[in-house]
């Protein structure tokens, strides 16, 4: 029973704190853009970009190469889920430079621009919901994997069909 009673004992008459909290400046924060994918991206496409690619395309090592076709670049902004998404231009141009530089990977073509605001709200204005997305998806994938060396595994998503 003493060996119980023993740090109770000890936290009652320590001047020092037996359960402080932790200081305010120990809490993690995240720059707005990956707060702002973790939030809206991140329960479908994991929270560092990997999911189960059959289902949800992987996005670490893999979204950059859409940067090496112009079609690439603007099909990332005009998928009907992003370009719908409830935040402003600004907002998601940040999102989709955390997903495409921080996630992309080495498949970021060297001289590729960060999106602007003014890019995504220009795309935004015609998002792709009228068309197959995975037949729109999949030639840019045929198309990245022939002329630009993309990874075979960009092929995953839908390989299992659903």
């Amino acid at each position: 029973m003493r060996s119980c009673l023993a740090p109770a004992v000890l936290c009652a008459i320590s001047p020092l704190p037996c359960f402080a909290a932790p200081p305010a400046d120990a809490t993690p924060s995240l720059p707005k853009p990956q707060a702002d994918y973790l939030l809206n991206c991140g329960g479908c496409h994991g929270l560092n970009g990997i999911s189960n690619g059959r289902l949800v395309p992987d996005l670490r090592g893999q979204v950059g190469y859409f940067l090496r076709l112009h079609e690439g670049r603007e099909y990332l902004v005009r998928l009907p889920n992003v370009a719908f998404a409830a935040m402003s231009d600004e907002e998601l141009a940040g999102v989709l430079n955390f997903i495409v530089f921080e996630l992309g990977g080495s498949g970021v073509p060297g001289d590729a621009a960060r999106y602007s605001a003014g890019e995504v709200a220009a795309l935004r204005q015609r998002p792709l919901n009228e068309v197959s997305l995975t037949e729109y998806r999949g030639r840019l994938v045929e198309a990245l994997i022939r002329r630009h060396g993309a990874p075979p595994g960009l092929r995953a998503y839908g390989a299992g069909g659903h």
